[in-house]
């Protein structure tokens, strides 16, 4: 084996004056890549970018001058076809000599920028699955789970400071009449009209819900009784616009329960206001339909 050289390292190696910069070694390595002529007089600032040497001067200079050596400092070479990349540095003084190992590291950034895209993919592809197991696919509306989630949050947020909230069971009248006469196609273009009335009239404070089937859910967030009946008499006034066919309109009964206080000490507080909304809207349904039946009547 011949004697190796440092001719031989596949990495830049110069040596430079501690006070006047001046470039004094640089191996074949370097001279190749950097484009530099060995009859030629260079300075460190010569082969290192602008803000390289700015950050020479304020930081790896002093840090030489307390440690005696500096360790995997990310500089910027100047190529010899005068593109910059990135490079990792290891310094060492001796007898006011600066010695570097100079690393460079196009592959290692291309290998870092390839994972943070591999992270944003994944991170964009857990957002849209997630998004996917919270939402109805046919009405973009919340599903069950997704309510329920939200619910949970709310819940925890009024037992710290109560506001009103007012909980809402909104079933359409005669919907199996439509996919009978209409067909399932109808009758899907229905559900999906009124998922957009109920988005409409919300706010982003709301939860609006496919419940299931025909069956949706509302939760009015800081809604006291008589929000709750203004919201129903429009709600009501907005699905009367809905024509399923030429000659018939449609209708939806609402049963209402308002969240008291009190009700915050029953663990399955979500569970007990559904099914109160749930009683009012049999009563509605029961008394004719195309109304709104509230459970806090029936509580005095």
């Amino acid at each position: 084996m011949s004697k190796p050289t440092l001719d031989a390292f596949p990495c830049v190696l110069i040596v430079t004056d501690m006070d006047t910069n001046k470039l004094e070694y640089s191996n074949q390595f370097a001279n190749e890549l950097l484009g530099l002529d060995a009859n030629s007089n260079y300075s460190l600032f010569d082969i290192i970018s602008k803000a390289s040497s700015i950050l020479f001067e304020s930081y790896i200079r002093p840090a030489i001058f307390s440690n005696g050596s500096c360790e995997e400092i990310q500089i910027s070479l100047i190529l010899n076809d005068k593109n910059k990349a990135p490079a990792v540095a290891h310094i060492k003084l001796i007898d006011s000599k600066l010695y570097w190992s100079i690393y460079v590291a196009i592959a290692r950034d291309q290998l870092y920028q390839e994972l943070l895209a591999a992270r944003e993919h994944l991170e964009s592809k857990t957002e849209k699955l997630t998004f996917l197991t919270r939402v109805d696919p046919l009405t973009n509306l919340h599903n069950r789970r997704a309510a329920i989630d939200d619910l949970t949050k709310i819940i925890n947020q009024l037992k710290r400071k109560f506001m009103p909230v007012s909980f809402l069971t909104i079933d359409i009248d005669w919907f199996k009449k439509i996919n009978d006469h209409l067909g399932h196609n109808r009758g899907d273009e229905v559900l999906i009209e009124l998922s957009c009335i109920l988005k409409q009239v919300t706010r982003t404070s709301d939860i609006v819900a496919r419940w299931g089937g025909e069956e949706f859910l509302v939760v009015l967030y800081n809604a006291n009784l008589e929000d709750t009946r203004a919201f129903c008499m429009r709600l009501h006034k907005e699905v009367s616009k809905v024509r399923p066919s030429a000659d018939t309109t449609l209708s939806i009964s609402i049963g209402v329960s308002v969240l008291q206080p009190e009700d915050l000490a029953y663990s399955d507080v979500i569970d007990k206001q559904i099914n109160e909304a749930d009683n009012a809207l049999y009563e509605a349904k029961n008394s004719g339909r195309n109304k709104t039946a509230f459970y806090e009547v029936k509580r005095g």
